[in-house]
């Protein structure tokens, strides 16, 4: 089963984009009635539903299936008052599976025409704050392999936060579980333009197809290369429209989207579905106005895949591409071409069916529901086994289990012991390895930056190369000196603090204190956070200040460690920047540790950020550390 696991799709968490989904409205008890429908527009077969819970946020820990009721009823119906309804699913009748990261999926025995469906809700979920409401992530209705329920009307009193919850996000076919792929993994990363320092422009990319074809869909798939996979949605276009025509000079075309006046949100790690309804088209058009950002601020078109359906079958794949022009540099074809647009993968995998990617994660489900049985089974016939044993022999199982436990002793230390030798040889790969070679660049590229003869066109990217290979070498330290495993003490984490500032502070002017304080040993979790908070607060300073000097103390007791950065730049009012981004992190970085961050701002007169955290945390502390860094 574990190898059939290995098989079926990925439940790798996606990333929705600026979206979350369905909040309903507080409702006064666990039982208040709360309908939703949607109306899909005309008549379809459908032949299954999927609903997915929603991923959120509660005082500030990420909640798997948030607000995801405990009993609903789904409903199906050719009319809106709903006087013959076909139930597909009756939670009173079913139990719901116990897995809040998988779609709950109600596959019916046979299509039943419908145009509306509603969603019942009869119990809804508690909060840990005792409030009942009911969320969800996608409603998805399937007729023919196609949801068609994307972008329909929505009709229900909702919670309405943007750009997290709103009503529409019900059907805009972003789900927490990303695109629709298998396994195998893809070789390419997509489509890529020449990027541009300006996201301003006019550019296009086409598609032909061998032959007319009657449209259903056209999906953009967004980017998310195999050398960045963290950057979900990489360069997607902001202001653009789709096309599509039977001619190649676009006199009679067909808009499928225009978003040229308003930008379009980040749709994270999930497919863009544009409907055409059947019409017949030999080419598809992306006319872009603003670029999307890709890094080191360019912009530029970036698709990992562009699909056109008919009957519900992919026919772009091979297709001919044609663009108003294209990135093609030695060293990055292997990855980036026209044709790697039509290729069937997205930047990470496969790309497959909707039909077969749900039924996928069905089954994955079913199999891990087995195996945790299994599981539990084996558990049960041990305890019942060692009980067993203990009425018959005592004295043997006892010596058993003291020699079992001297083994599992023995065995978690070798582990232990295997973990810190394993960590120290990564470091010590990072350090000769990747080490040399960025420093091998840094060098080249500096070298070259002398040369008077260097044509000015190059010396743009060898600059920037030469900066990003110095900011690549001092990120690779800092990952070495944190899997070092003979690092632990507050005394190196406060002598590794001070050999930071320099690499950031540059030319200003820096003092670096350290108080005297008792040493202790702590946990690569703590060295992590108070480290990338120093570095989030001395960035901070040196970039944003414009103060002449920078100051730094080092300092605690025996249960605290705390680091103080003054600046005597220009300071900012602190109730307006109290919702920023780099703000928050030092925020969530504290609280993480069961700490706290204090900011001091005086316009004019400068910034003090003061961090505080206890390094010798109790049991309760340790949990509720680790919780929130989860």
């Amino acid at each position: 089963m574990q190898e059939r696991l290995e098989e079926l799709p990925p439940l790798s968490p996606g990333h929705r984009g600026e979206n979350a989904g369905f909040h309903s409205r507080f409702q006064s008890d666990r039982e208040a009635p709360l309908e939703l429908v949607v109306d899909l527009g005309q008549p379809y077969p459908v032949d299954r539903i999927a609903v997915f819970p929603a991923r959120g946020m509660f005082r500030g820990a990420t909640i798997e299936g948030y607000g995801f009721p405990e009993r609903f009823v789904m409903e199906l119906s050719t009319d809106a008052t709903f006087t013959e309804p076909v139930i597909s699913y009756d939670s009173r009748e079913i139990s719901l599976p116990p897995r809040p990261d998988y779609p709950v999926q109600f596959k019916l025995e046979e299509p039943v025409d419908a145009r509306f469906v509603r969603l019942r809700v009869l119990e809804h979920r508690t909060r840990k704050d005792g409030r009942f409401l009911s969320a969800f992530g996608e409603l998805m209705v399937l007729a023919e392999g196609r949801n068609v329920a994307r972008y329909a009307p929505v009709e229900a009193r909702s919670l309405t936060v943007l750009p997290d919850w709103n009503r529409d996000h019900l059907v805009d076919g972003l789900t927490d579980l990303g695109l629709p792929v298998d396994p195998e993994p893809s070789p390419t990363n997509g489509f890529l333009s020449k990027p541009q320092d300006e996201p301003v422009a006019e550019k296009w990319v086409q598609i032909e197809l061998p032959r007319s074809v009657a449209v259903e869909e056209v999906a953009l798939i967004p980017a998310q290369p195999v050398d960045a996979p963290d950057q979900f949605g990489h360069g997607f276009p902001r202001r653009f429209r789709l096309l599509t025509s039977d001619d190649p000079d676009f006199t009679a075309a067909q808009v499928l989207a225009d978003y040229r006046e308003m930008a379009f949100p980040n749709p994270g790690d999930n497919p863009v579905v544009f409907t055409a309804r059947g019409a017949s088209a030999r080419f598809v058009r992306l006319e872009v106005t603003e670029l999307g950002h890709i890094s080191g601020g360019k912009y530029s078109i970036t698709l990992a895949e562009m699909q056109v359906f008919e009957n519900g079958n992919n026919v772009a794949i091979g297709a001919k591409v044609t663009y108003s022009d294209v990135f093609s540099r030695p060293g990055f074809e292997d990855v980036w071409r026209p044709e790697y647009l039509v290729d069937g993968f997205s930047s990470q995998n496969r790309l497959i069916g909707l039909e077969d990617w749900l039924d996928g994660l069905d089954e994955r489900r079913e199999v891990e529901t087995r195996i945790a049985d299994l599981e539990g089974r084996i558990e049960t016939r041990i305890h019942h086994t060692l009980g067993w044993v203990l009425g018959g022999a005592v004295l043997v199982v006892l010596t058993s289990v003291g020699v079992i436990g001297m083994l599992l002793l023995r065995r978690k230390r070798a582990l232990a012991q295997q973990q810190e030798a394993l960590r120290a040889r990564i470091a010590r790969d990072l350090h000769d390895d990747l080490g040399s070679r960025l420093g091998g660049m840094r060098l080249l590229s500096e070298s070259l930056l002398g040369a008077k003869e260097l044509p000015t066109e190059l010396r743009g990217d060898l600059d920037l190369l030469h900066r990003s290979s110095g900011e690549a070498t001092d990120a690779m330290r800092d990952i070495v000196w944190l899997l070092d495993t003979r690092e632990r003490s507050l005394e190196k984490l406060r002598q590794q603090m001070k050999r930071l500032v320099p690499s950031i502070v540059g030319s200003t002017s820096w003092e670096f204190h350290i108080d005297e304080a008792p040493d202790a040993e702590v946990n690569f979790e703590f060295r992590r956070q108070v480290v990338l908070a120093f570095r989030e607060s001395l960035n901070n300073a040196a970039r944003h200040s414009k103060s002449d000097r920078i100051e730094c103390r080092v300092g605690g007791d025996s249960e605290q460690f705390s680091f103080e950065v003054r600046d005597w730049g220009q300071g900012f009012d602190e109730a307006s920047v109290k919702r920023g981004l780099g703000i928050n992190n030092l925020r969530k970085r504290a609280e993480a540790l069961g700490g706290k961050i204090e900011i001091a701002s005086t316009p004019g007169e400068g910034t003090v950020v003061t961090f505080s955290a206890p390094h010798r945390n109790s049991k309760k502390d340790r949990l509720r550390a680790t919780n929130g860094s989860r």
